[in-house]
């Protein structure tokens, strides 16, 4: 009995071609969703932890007669990361997964806390007699007097559209040779509207009116980072997040002030 074989033809040179085009078509339109997505769930574990974050300070205030804890004491040391810390118990609430940079100056290790990702409203200004704290976590300092005194919520005329709470990244930080964005030392984790401490950390707010293309920490969004598709994440002083671009919480200071977000005892 005879046996008979099938002769089996393959792939031609031009058919392979064609599925390699159509993979990496398929690639170049789903590589860029599935980044999309990823980045989305930073952006979500992120607000997540500043919404964490938001009830600690709520917390804290409760416990302490409806007063904000101070951002830095008058020596720069025990940052509000380690007042609101036993209400969150972890350090990493203190992190956003796209912060990539969690290293910092070799003289600070061991003493000065830990890099974090996020920054206290602690807008300064001169209220025409003395320099003062229009935000709600201000740094003591001395020459201030009485206008670095603890801020509280009686203060707040609007607390679902006053800033509490920003992003600044530990990576934009070091980027500048700064100190970094420590736990327990320095201007860093503070954002207080002026350039003063730039050595140690930027600290300049957002500005609308500023040029877009102007390097961090000068251009319209301060010293807010915006990592997730250009937005950052923000916390209220009723302990509300959410995410918005950063220029748009101070669009014109001079023109808008009412539209001020970091001043909390705007009308």
């Amino acid at each position: 009995m005879s046996q008979k074989y099938t002769q089996r033809s393959g792939f031609t040179l031009i058919e392979l071609l064609v599925v390699i085009a159509i993979i990496a078509i398929l690639s170049a339109i789903l590589f860029p969703v599935f980044a999309q997505a990823r980045e989305k769930a930073r952006s979500i574990s992120c607000l997540s932890n500043m919404k964490q974050l938001g009830t600690a300070f709520m917390m804290y205030t409760q416990d302490y007669d409806e007063t904000f804890p101070i951002g830095v004491q008058e020596d720069w040391n025990n940052g509000w990361p380690t007042t609101v810390q036993p209400y969150v118990k972890s350090l990493g609430v203190f992190r956003c997964p796209d912060d990539g940079d969690l290293t910092q100056p070799d003289w600070t290790a061991g003493w000065a806390g830990v890099p974090i990702s996020y920054a206290t409203n602690g807008y300064q200004n001169w209220n025409g007699s003395t320099w003062s704290v229009f935000g709600l976590i201000g740094i003591s300092q001395a020459w201030m007097g009485s206008g670095a005194a603890a801020r509280t919520m009686a203060v707040v005329n609007k607390p679902s559209e006053t800033i509490l709470l920003a992003e600044k990244h530990n990576h934009d930080v070091m980027k500048l040779g700064s100190d970094g964005n420590l736990s327990g030392w320095g201007a860093g984790n503070t954002l207080t509207g002026v350039n003063w401490w730039d050595w140690d950390a930027p600290g300049e707010l957002p500005d609308g009116t500023r040029a877009l293309t102007a390097a961090y920490p000068n251009g319209r969004n301060g010293a807010v980072t915006a990592k997730h598709n250009e937005r950052g994440n923000f916390v209220f002083a009723d302990g509300h997040a959410k995410s918005m671009i950063p220029y748009t919480t101070n669009p014109d200071p001079i023109n808008q002030p009412a539209d001020n977000m970091w001043d909390a005892g705007r009308s």
